[in-house]
């Protein structure tokens, strides 16, 4: 499929055209005749038979005989009739969506008679007239009348309700009202004995524009029989054959011819200036045109079909290079592309271009931008900044790398030139350009600049630094400060920022949101009602006022919303065929005068018509067939369902296919499809370019098909949808469901009988268990009171050791008493000897022995130290052992010792126990510590504490 765009081609409209080739309808080439559906399917007259295409899909229905196809026709119950050689019937739609043909030779009485190709049907109230070379064969039910010619009918054709006639060498003769008798009207020599290419209605009553082959246009009065000659198509100097005219709605007529492509004459049958279609076409031969329900033209050519589309919102301009900028000015269109600068004619008026640009010498390489400065075209170029004069390129000053001109606010005539390294101030003097120095202190890329609201202060935006700030002193040779802003300044990506003025404010779009400069805050904030409009979470990439609409390239997708509007709506539709094409951060958008937009990108210029809006004519998608492939074989499903009665499906199909197209839908555009499958898909589909989609293996059950369609023109198509059911095999049925309900009740039932007799049985199981239990327990009672008695027995058995224990301890203090008390003794004693040698009576000589003597009696002894080691072990278990497991040399002495240091008594105290001097108990330590190597005498007393632990 070939798509050719033309340049402008009326006042209101642009023209595109869409080719077909052999490679996409798969028959011969060569085409007849055309007509039009109810549904807007079209219906081709080809050598190979009838081609049939609904705006996606293509079928092709083969005639009897194998014959070409030279004419067709629709009643006005949509039924299309086709005629061949010595072959006429209808072509119809069966129940699958597959077109077939029904032969009515029968009815035409044509059996065994041979009238050659039937060029012409037409239908006439409840007539239908077919026209071959020799007669013309009218049926109206089963009735067929034949009225032959004289010499050969070489065109016949209908004005309202009359139905005209060429005979050669005869006239023009017209059909009575019992339509049963041709009657002149016009006689040959009236228009010079040439053959007749069409028959019009006139600009007044009762008059006729008749069209021959020999390109004579006549003006016919039937009332009179006159014929006036008004134009000739080709004149003197051309021989050309006019091969067929249709004429639109409004007047325009559209004359095809075999060498000359089309031409287009007013309504009174007058040249319009204007290229001639398909001219420059590889095959440029036409059979005929066939004017469309949507007012475009299919031309049937020789080597292909052609759609002409004369509504098309958009066209291509240009296409030999990526556009990064463009300006119309004094009737030139200039670009500036990846190649140069190039130029064309362009008649702002009629917005008739040409697509024959020319590239400006000396200009080749890079170029940014080209701008009309003080009536001057200046282009920044990789090689410099150039002023086009008569379309001859002149360099301005020496630098290279520049990106564009910004005016200097309240300085004319001065300008700031955007560098790849930083500013140069460019002046115009007169008529010269002088481009200074460059402006100090500032040496990144300047691409994206705008001046700030402060005097003198810009706004710089870089594609990987940020956003700049600088203030320029006042002779513009200086910057005098710079101020950078990242991701530090409230800005969440300083990638890919873009600054701009919107309703007089700076705004810089990014990545993450629209945002403005709160000068108090020294941030950047969100732009509140921006962001509102257009998704933050979208890249905003280029923003553009221009009158009452707010232009925008937003995630590569272009579209306007209305400024002032209090609830904006996106408009992005009309524009969807330039998504992912434009220069990324070079975004290139051009306003136009009359509603009409520039749009640069990767694929060239186009220009849209803004002003024929986007509501959608009654336009229907349709489902054209639906087939479904189950163990490898393909089967077609019934497309005409009764409401309430879903179409059945078989079980397990594996692959379920829908077909789908908007036949009604403008064919020179890209048509896209969403569609859902009810109980299956999350939601309506993404927009698709393909015409079908597929199921796998769905589930029994019933599920409802919804396709919608839409146009890259913005016209949007009805939905349709296609309820049916995948059948359940019989174990899937409601009846297997029934017996299944029926055999588990059953089942249950069953079960509940076995589950009560195992009950019972389980009952008197449980019984001798429980009573076999009964006997356990009482024996594990018994037990639990044995072991109860056992434990108070241990218990009391604790509880006595414990109060031995304490026992123990109450004899080993009572023991230390008797210690004290034997010092007591051995004082009195000594008190006593200290008395004895003063007392001289003797008398009382006797009776200190007495006392003496009880003391003695009484004296504390090894006994008493015997009972302290028993009670002092029982209180220290296994201390001693411990001690003699140490050092076995220790003696009884030594132990007791290490005893009394772990009671924590002092040498003092110690003394009179053991009987010996505090030097002896010091020595006695030292010898101690030494068995048990003990360093030091603070570390003996925590080394015995320790010992028995």
């Amino acid at each position: 499929m070939l798509l050719l765009q033309c340049v402008g081609f009326s006042q209101s409209n642009t023209i595109k055209m869409r080719q077909y080739a052999k490679t996409d309808f798969n028959a011969d080439p060569q085409f007849w005749a055309a007509c039009e559906g109810n549904d807007g399917t079209m219906f081709f007259g080809n050598n190979d038979g009838v081609v049939i295409f609904d705006g996606e899909h293509w079928q092709k229905v083969i005639l009897p005989n194998n014959s070409s196809v030279r004419s067709l026709s629709k009643d006005s119950n949509g039924v299309i009739y086709a005629g061949g050689y010595n072959e006429a019937g209808t072509v119809q739609k069966d129940k699958n969506g597959n077109y077939y043909y029904t032969s009515i030779t029968h009815d035409l009485q044509l059996e065994g008679h041979n009238i050659e190709n039937i060029w012409n049907i037409r239908v006439l109230g409840n007539k239908t007239l077919f026209r071959a070379n020799h007669e013309i064969i009218i049926t109206a039910g089963k009735t067929a009348t034949h009225l032959p010619a004289t010499t050969l009918f070489g065109y016949s054709g209908l004005v309202g309700n009359s139905y005209y006639v060429h005979e050669s060498n005869h006239g023009i003769l017209r059909l009575d009202t019992t339509g049963r008798q041709l009657n002149l009207i016009f006689k040959s020599a009236q228009y010079n004995n040439e053959e007749v290419a069409a028959i019009l209605p006139g600009t007044t009553p009762n008059s006729l524009l008749v069209i021959t082959v020999q390109g004579s246009v006549y003006k016919a009065d039937v009332q009179t029989g006159s014929m006036q000659l008004l134009n000739d198509i080709f004149g003197n100097d051309i021989h050309d054959q006019v091969s067929g005219v249709i004429q639109q709605k409004g007047g325009t007529i559209y004359v095809s011819t075999v060498g000359s492509g089309i031409i287009t004459l007013n309504a009174n049958a007058q040249i319009v200036p204007n290229p001639a279609l398909l001219k420059t076409s590889p095959e440029s031969v036409i059979h005929g045109l066939y004017n469309a329900g949507d007012n475009n033209i299919w031309v049937l050519q020789n080597n292909g079909l052609t759609y002409v589309d004369f509504k098309s919102p958009y066209t291509s301009l240009f296409n030999k290079a990526s556009v990064y900028d463009a300006l119309v000015h004094n009737e030139q269109l200039y670009l500036a592309t990846t190649q140069g600068v190039y130029f064309a004619a362009y008649d702002a008026a009629t917005n008739t271009t040409t697509s024959d640009f020319k590239k400006i010498s000396g200009l080749q390489g890079q170029a940014w931008s080209v701008q009309l400065l003080q009536g001057d075209v200046i282009v920044s170029h990789d090689s410099g900044l150039f002023k086009i004069i008569a379309n001859v390129a002149v360099k301005i000053g020496t630098a290279s790398n520049f990106w564009k001109v910004t005016p200097i606010k309240n300085r004319e005539s001065f300008y700031l030139a955007s560098h790849y390294n930083g500013i140069y101030l460019l002046e115009k003097q007169d008529a010269n350009w002088i481009l200074h120095d460059k402006i100090i202190g500032f040496n990144e890329s300047a691409r994206d600049i705008v001046a700030a609201d402060e005097p003198d202060s810009y706004w710089i935006c870089h594609g990987y630094q940020g956003i700049f700030k600088i203030h320029i002193n006042a002779t513009y040779n200086r910057v005098n400060a710079v101020d950078h802003f990242t991701t530090n300044n409230g800005l969440k990506n300083s990638f890919n920022v873009n600054v701009t003025r919107w309703q007089g404010e700076v705004v810089f779009t990014t990545n993450t949101g629209i945002y403005t400069f709160n000068q108090q805050l020294n941030k950047f904030v969100p732009h509140k009602r921006l962001n509102n409009i257009l998704d933050p979470t979208k890249n905003t990439r280029k923003l553009l006022q221009q009158g009452n609409r707010t232009w925008f390239v937003q995630d590569d997708e272009a579209g306007y919303f209305y400024t002032s509007s209090k609830s904006p709506e996106l408009f992005k539709d009309l524009f969807l065929n330039l998504k992912g094409t434009f220069n990324r951060g070079m975004e290139c958008l051009v306003p136009l005068p009359n509603d009409k937009m520039l749009f640069g990108t990767t694929n060239g210029l186009f220009v849209y018509n803004i002003s024929q809006g986007t509501a959608s004519p009654d336009i229907k998608t349709i489902i054209t067939q639906v087939s479904f492939s189950r163990n490898q074989k393909q089967e077609l499903l019934s497309l005409t369902t009764v409401v309430g009665r879903p179409q059945p499906l078989p079980n397990q199909t594996d692959i379920l296919r829908f077909d789908f197209a908007a036949p009604k839908m403008t064919h020179g555009t890209q048509i896209q499809y969403s569609y859902i499958l009810e109980n299956v898909d999350p939601g309506w589909s993404v927009w698709q370019n393909i015409p079908y989609k597929e199921y796998t293996h769905l589930r029994p059950g019933t599920y409802t098909f919804k396709v919608k369609s839409r146009n890259t023109a913005g016209l949007t198509g009805q939905a349709t949808y296609y309820t049916f059911t995948i059948v359940p095999k019989w174990y899937q049925t409601t009846l297997a469901y029934v017996l299944y309900g029926v055999l588990t009740v059953l089942v249950v039932l069953g079960i509940r009988l076995l589950v009560k007799r195992r009950i019972r049985h389980e009952r008197k199981k449980s019984e001798r268990e429980a009573e076999r239990s009964r006997k356990l327990l009482e024996l594990e009672l018994e037990q639990l009171k044995l072991q109860r008695d056992k434990e108070e027995i241990r218990r009391d058995k604790i509880h006595l050791e414990e109060d031995v224990i304490n026992k123990s301890k109450e004899l080993a203090n009572f023991t230390m008493l008797l210690v004290q008390k034997k010092d007591m003794f051995a004082e009195i004693t000594d008190d006593l000897k200290q008395l004895k040698d003063h007392v001289r009576n003797e008398e009382s000589r006797k009776k200190l022995l007495e006392i003496f003597q009880k003391l003695d009696r009484h004296k504390i002894g090894e006994e008493y130290m015997e009972v302290f080691d028993v009670n002092f072990e029982k209180v220290h278990h296994n201390f001693f052992e411990k001690l003699k497991e140490l050092n076995p040399t220790l003696t009884k002495r030594e132990l007791r010792l290490c005893a009394f240091v772990k009671m924590n008594l002092s040498n003092k105290e110690i003394s009179p126990l053991l009987g010996i001097s505090l030097r002896g108990i010091e020595n006695a330590r030292y010898r101690i510590r030494k068995k048990l190597n003990v360093a030091g005498e603070d570390n003996f007393a925590a080394f015995l504490e320790n010992v028995g632990k």
